[in-house]
């Protein structure tokens, strides 16, 4: 079994125990021309392709949270999310995910946590997406799940 299948699909980590600046990871996963090519096409109708989609991108960084904080956060809220592509990535590769809390705040009572990503070829080439979360974390300081 890999590391994500053992770990929890949910996770309580509070807001006070994340710790901004700190990185985690890198995170190897593969991108298989299969799964590229479900996330290409229309639903049900996969294309064949030889670089990863954009729609790949996400779909790595909720891997990535999952196993940096041991499961998504439960009850909370994507509120914006940005990429930044630098380069094509071919399909069947390995790729390594780094991500760390760049910022958490509070704004109208909610707290907000920023997580950066960068997802690049797992044979130590360069970066090919960047990518930002904001998310409205379902706790606030001080405050327990």
């Amino acid at each position: 079994m890999s590391e994500l299948e053992d770990s929890p699909s949910l996770s309580n980590v509070a807001f006070d125990d994340l710790v901004v600046g700190a990185r985690l990871g890198p995170f190897r996963e593969h991108v298989g021309a299969g799964d590229a090519g479900r996330l290409r096409g229309a639903i049900g109708e996969p294309d064949a392709v030889s670089v990863a989609p954009p729609a790949v991108y996400p779909v790595l960084f909720l891997k990535a949270l999952r196993r940096a904080m041991g499961g998504i956060p439960s009850g909370s809220v994507l509120a914006k999310q940005e990429l930044e592509f630098h380069g094509e990535l071919p399909v069947d590769r390995d790729v390594e995910i780094t991500t760390w809390v760049s910022d958490r705040y509070v704004r109208r009572d909610r707290p907000y946590v920023v997580i950066d990503f960068d997802v690049r070829a797992a044979d130590g080439g360069a970066s090919v997406v960047t990518g930002r979360k904001i998310i409205i974390w379902p706790t606030g300081p001080g405050e327990r799940q």
